[in-house]
C-alpha cells in the first residue's frame, strides 16, 4: 500500500509539472502581448509633449489672448467676453490642466528614463515640466512644485506650495540638469525610437538647446530683481540656444484630422465659422471674433516715434475688411457696437464701423490661426530678443542693436515674408532713428517689447512682458489702454494705471487646501503683483 502510493504520489507530481504551465498559459488570458502594462519612456514622450501644449501651455494662453488684446469678442454678452474684461475667476482651468494632465506625463517620463538607463528621456521630461512650472509661476505665483505626483509615493492631497522665487530657483535646477542628461551619450533607446518625437525627431542637441532657451527666459523675467537679474548669464543661456531659423521648439499640428488634432484656434472650441455663416450673423460669437486695433497698431506703426508704417507680416497674420480693404480692429471689451478701437495716436478709431464685414475674422485668417499653424513653446526670434534686452541692460548697445536685428528677421523669414520686403522694412526703421533710440533704455525697450508682441503672438509671454514693463505707454504706445466694460468691481475705474498682475486659483484647491492657497480672493489675486513683478 505504501509502494502504491509512493507511486501515485511520483505520478502526480510529474502530471502537476506538466500541466502547471499549460495551466498558466490558459488561464493568463488578461495579458495582451500587444498592450503592455507598463508603458516605455519612448512611448511616454509624445503623451508628454502633447499634453504640455494642448492641456497646458494653450489652455494658458486661450484667455490671454483677451487680455493682452490680440483677439477681440463680437457680442457684449456671454462668457467669452470675460478675459477681456478681466472677469476672472476660480473657475479658469489652466491649474488643473496642468497637474491632472501634463505633469504626470513629465514625471514619468523622467522615472521611465532613469530606470531603462536613457537619459535623453530623463532631459525631455525636465524640460518640458520646468516650462509647465513657468507657466503655472508665472500666472499664480506660488504654486506646488514637491508634494504633487511623483510616480512613487501616495498623492498629497493638501499639497504646500513653494513661492515663486523657490519655484524659479527650482526651474533653472531642473534644466541644468536636463543639459546634463542630454549630454550623456549612453542610452539604451534614443529619444525618436517610437516616433514620439515630434517636435525633433530625435535631434537631441536641438533638445538641448530648447533648454538652454528656456533658461534664458525665466532668468530674463528677473528685469525688477536687482542683483538676481545677470545679464551675462541670460547671453549665455541664449549664446548655448537657439542658433538659426529651424530650431524652434514647436507643437506640430495636422490637416485632414480630428478637431483635436488641428490648431484649436482654428477649430474646436467655437472659433470657425459655420458654414452658411456671415461675420456679421449676431447668431454666431466664437471666443474671438477678430483682431485688435491694439495689435493692427503693432503692425501699422514704428516704436517710438509711432509713424506709420505697414509691417509686411500683417498680411501673413490677418485678413483687412472685406468691406472696405483695410486692416481694422476692435477695441477689448467693446464688441462691435464699439466700431474701431484705439489708434496708435491715441485717439478713438471709427465708431461707425459696426458690421462684421469692417473688420477680418481672427480664425483661419493667417499664420497663427491657420488649421496647421504650430504652437510655439519658444522661438529662435524669442531667443535673439531676449538677448537683445539683456544686452540693452548691460549697456552693450551695439550687441543689443545686432542681435535685434535678427530677432525681427528670423520671425519675419518664419512667416515667409520676402528678403526684399524684409530689407525695406529694416531701412525704414533706420531712418526713423533705431540706432539712437537704443542709447536709451525705455526706447530700446519698446522696440524690443513690441517685436516680441508682434513675434510671440498668442503665446501667454506677452503679459509676462506687459507686466514686467508696467504696461507702459512709452514702450507700447498711447493706444494701450484697459478695456471697455472693465470689470469693476475689482478694478478701480479712475485709475487708469491699474492692471491685472495675477490668476485666481481654481476652485477645487481652494476647497480641498484652503490653508495653503491662502487668500483666494479676486480682489487680492488679479491685483497682487508676482515676485518677479514687484520691485
Amino acid at each position: 500500500m505504501n509502494t502504491i502510493y509512493k507511486k501515485g504520489l511520483v505520478c502526480l507530481v510529474l502530471v502537476a509539472a506538466i500541466i502547471a504551465p499549460s495551466c498558466k498559459k490558459f488561464l493568463d488570458v488578461n495579458t495582451d502581448p500587444n498592450n503592455p502594462t507598463k508603458v516605455t519612456a519612448a512611448n511616454r514622450l509624445v503623451g508628454a509633449i502633447t499634453t504640455s501644449n494642448g492641456a497646458a501651455m494653450w489652455r494658458g494662453g486661450r484667455e490671454i489672448a483677451g487680455l493682452t488684446q490680440y483677439g477681440v469678442t463680437k457680442l457684449l454678452t456671454g462668457t467669452n467676453l470675460n478675459a477681456e474684461t478681466w472677469r476672472f475667476t476660480a473657475s479658469y482651468f489652466a491649474w488643473q490642466n496642468t497637474y491632472v494632465f501634463t505633469m504626470p506625463n513629465c514625471i514619468d517620463l523622467i522615472n521611465l528614463g532613469e530606470e531603462e538607463g536613457s537619459p535623453c528621456f530623463v532631459g525631455a521630461g525636465k524640460t518640458l515640466l520646468a516650462m509647465n512650472f513657468g507657466l503655472l509661476a508665472d500666472q499664480y505665483g506660488a504654486i506646488v512644485i514637491d508634494e504633487f505626483y511623483n510616480g512613487k509615493t501616495q498623492l498629497s492631497l493638501t499639497p504646500k506650495m513653494q513661492d515663486q522665487q523657490t519655484v524659479y530657483q527650482r526651474i533653472d535646477k531642473l534644466l541644468d540638469e536636463a543639459i546634463v542628461a542630454f549630454n550623456n551619450p549612453t542610452n539604451n533607446t534614443t529619444l525618436n525610437s517610437a516616433a514620439g518625437d515630434i517636435i525633433y525627431q530625435g535631434n537631441v542637441d536641438k533638445w538641448k538647446r530648447f533648454a538652454w532657451a528656456l533658461k534664458a527666459r525665466y532668468l530674463n523675467h528677473l528685469s525688477k530683481k536687482g542683483a538676481l537679474y545677470n545679464s551675462t548669464k541670460i547671453i549665455e543661456a541664449c549664446g548655448n540656444a537657439f542658433n538659426a531659423d529651424g530650431m524652434d521648439a514647436e507643437f506640430p499640428y495636422l490637416a485632414g484630422a480630428l478637431p483635436t488634432d488641428e490648431n484649436p484656434w482654428y477649430s474646436w472650441g467655437g472659433f470657425t465659422v459655420p458654414v452658411g455663416s456671415t461675420p456679421n450673423d449676431n447668431s454666431y460669437n466664437p471666443r474671438y471674433f477678430a483682431w485688435s486695433q491694439f495689435f493692427v497698431n503693432m503692425l501699422t506703426t514704428l516704436p517710438v516715434t509711432n509713424a506709420t508704417l505697414q509691417d509686411p507680416r500683417i498680411s501673413k497674420i490677418m485678413q483687412p475688411a472685406v468691406s472696405d480693404g483695410q486692416y481694422r480692429g476692435l477695441r477689448s471689451g467693446g464688441g462691435l457696437v464699439g466700431g474701431q478701437g484705439i489708434l496708435a495716436n491715441g485717439q478713438n478709431g471709427d465708431a461707425t464701423k459696426k458690421n462684421g464685414n469692417d473688420y477680418g475674422l481672427f480664425s483661419n485668417s493667417g499664420f497663427y490661426t491657420k488649421q496647421t499653424s504650430p504652437y510655439p513653446f519658444i522661438t529662435y526670434s524669442e531667443v535673439k530678443l531676449i538677448e537683445s534686452e539683456a544686452r540693452l541692460r548691460s549697456g552693450d548697445i551695439p550687441g543689443a542693436l545686432a542681435a535685434y536685428e535678427e530677432g525681427v528677421k528670423s520671425n519675419m523669414r518664419k512667416l515667409g515674408v520676402t528678403g526684399a520686403d524684409i530689407n525695406t522694412y529694416w531701412t525704414a526703421q533706420l531712418a526713423d532713428g533705431l540706432n539712437a533710440h537704443f542709447a536709451n533704455l525705455t526706447q530700446g525697450l519698446s522696440h524690443i517689447m513690441r517685436q516680441k508682441y508682434i513675434s510671440l503672438c498668442l503665446n501667454p509671454e506677452t503679459w509676462v512682458d506687459m507686466r514686467r514693463s508696467d504696461f507702459s505707454q512709452a514702450i507700447y504706445g498711447p493706444s494701450l489702454v484697459r478695456p471697455l466694460n472693465l470689470n469693476t468691481v475689482i478694478f478701480d475705474a479712475n485709475n487708469p494705471t491699474q492692471w491685472i498682475r495675477g490668476m485666481v486659483y481654481e476652485s477645487n484647491e481652494q476647497t480641498r487646501n484652503p490653508d495653503n492657497v491662502g487668500d483666494n480672493s479676486e480682489k487680492y489675486r488679479l491685483l497682487t503683483p508676482l515676485w518677479w513683478d514687484a520691485n
